[in-house]
């Protein structure tokens, strides 16, 4: 895992709202590359990670987004599988035959945790299906990116897949 991007927040009250009014703290927060063709959804993830902390870029395909995980470095993929020219489980795919151990959740109308066991080489971390709520695609993130930092509480090698619904 890298250490992510430098972003600067502000520091929460004992409610654990943000205080504007005090100054902002530096912190190294994970890198989440979304690739989404819908701009609706798009645009939904990207707010949903960024207002919890994430340093998000976006990707309109996954061709973008391949070229994006050619020149940078991520923490954690979030993709839709049904996209024009490079459906997700492909974007996967030419992540592993390239050896990276990025971990990828899929959020999808139309791929479901049964499609993900005909994958199992492509390490698919979790299955989050459309519609998405708010709170369950934070905690997918957050579980998969903190058994990412410990490869051991996985018990394996291999992350156990996810099922979100």
């Amino acid at each position: 895992m890298n250490f992510g991007a430098p972003i600067s927040v502000s520091p929460r009250n004992d409610s654990g709202v943000r205080d504007s009014s005090k100054p902002s703290d530096l912190i190294y927060a994970p890198r989440i590359l979304i690739a989404e063709d819908d701009d609706i959804i798009r645009r939904i993830l990207s707010n949903i990670l960024a207002d919890d902390g994430y340093a998000v870029n976006v990707a309109a395909d996954g061709e973008e987004a391949w070229e994006a995980l050619c020149h940078d470095s991520y923490d954690l993929l979030v993709t839709d599988n049904e996209m024009p020219r490079l459906t997700g489980i492909r974007l996967i795919e030419r992540i592993r035959k390239l050896g990276m151990s990025l971990p990828a959740i899929v959020v999808s109308g139309t791929f479901s945790v049964e499609n993900v066991r005909d994958y199992p080489q492509l390490q698919i971390a979790a299955v989050i299906p459309k519609p998405f709520g708010r709170l369950k695609l934070l905690d997918a993130v957050r579980n998969v990116l903190s058994s990412n930092e410990d490869p051991k509480a996985n018990g394996n090698e291999q992350a156990s897949l996810m099922a979100v619904s």
